[in-house]
């Protein structure tokens, strides 16, 4: 019922992907993901070369079934040296997010043979994307955790689809049947999940990150430039709220750098923090509606089941209108 272009172009069962994130997808994520009949993406943002080839090894020894690999394009040196592990470790999907890769990074992965995907927060970006040769977007609100635009995914993805000759697959705010159903009315080809995915057996997060989800409302996360020097929707911590406001309030530079410095602190991939420790993280707005942690492949097949029955009510109460 809900077989798309998306799952011939990649191979998979449901038009489901999970968001590449740094600190919990892992390979044991990506991999159940996969299995579950979605698709998992591994992260490069924060991580090494060797990293990458190690995650990519263990995905596989984990599943046979298509996963992907995310570059975020942060300079030439380092995209162009993630695709051509993807190249050589043959990858068969990467999606691309954050900024544009690169007209030159794209063709070289097609050259390779890879399908390419490309993470977008405007109709600009998709236009561009499209234009390079991707051969899907994912058309990605602010709603979503990590790296955001400024543009809701609600307006954004019928956007996205009446300017691009492509499929086009929605993210931000989307953890469950409701959110992919309405993702399809939209026009999306599929969807792509993050934070819901967090909360999960197979996540890598460590137990203050889930907690603090698990615990979390819809108001405690907010967009900020502290973590990365772009604007990244995450947890609302004491650091990043203590920056935002500073920033707001017209502090120095001296006065930023140094909030910075104790927000980055305890971000991204280090051996010196314990995984149980706090630390910042990144999340989406629709933590506020997430309350269990459970099995990848129970949360999708969850959604599927879900859908199919609120497809049939919705036709229902149309039918009775």
């Amino acid at each position: 019922m809900f077989h798309t272009v998306i799952c011939d172009m990649l191979g998979i069962r449901y038009p489901i992907l999970q968001g590449a994130m740094q600190g919990a997808g892992g390979p044991d994520l990506v991999a159940a993901v996969s299995e579950a009949g979605g698709l998992g993406i591994l992260p490069t943002f924060g991580g090494t070369e060797a990293a990458l080839r190690e995650d990519i090894d263990r995905t596989r020894a984990l599943t046979a079934k298509p996963f992907a690999v995310n570059i975020t394009p942060m300079g030439k040196s380092f995209t162009e040296s993630r695709a051509r592990i993807c190249i050589e470790m043959d990858v068969p999907i990467v999606t691309t997010g954050r900024a544009d890769p690169g007209e030159a990074a794209v063709q070289m992965l097609k050259n390779g043979g890879i399908t390419v995907l490309s993470v977008v927060p405007t109709v600009g970006h998709a236009k561009r994307m499209a234009a390079e040769g991707v051969d899907a977007v994912i058309a990605s609100g602010v709603e979503a955790g990590g790296h955001v635009g400024h543009v809701a995914t609600l307006p954004l993805v019928p956007m996205v689809v009446d300017a691009v000759d492509i499929p086009v697959l929605a993210a931000g705010g989307i953890a469950d049947a409701r959110g992919f159903v309405a993702a399809l009315a939209l026009g999306a080809a599929g969807v792509q999940i993050g934070t819901r995915f967090i909360l999960t057996k197979e996540s890598a997060a460590g137990q203050w990150y889930r907690q603090t989800i698990l615990d979390m409302d819809e108001t405690e996360t907010l967009v900020s430039a502290a973590l990365t020097g772009a604007t990244v929707r995450c947890l609302a911590t004491p650091e990043i709220v203590a920056y935002e406001k500073a920033r707001l309030s017209g502090a120095d530079d001296s006065a930023l750098k140094e909030l910075r410095h104790a927000a980055r602190r305890n971000y991204g991939h280090s051996d010196k923090i314990d995984a149980e420790e706090r630390r910042q993280g990144t999340a989406g707005q629709i933590g506020g509606m997430l309350h269990d942690i459970r099995p990848a492949g129970d949360i999708i097949n969850e959604i599927i089941r879900d859908a199919a029955s609120l497809t049939q009510r919705v036709t229902q109460l149309s039918g009775a209108a």
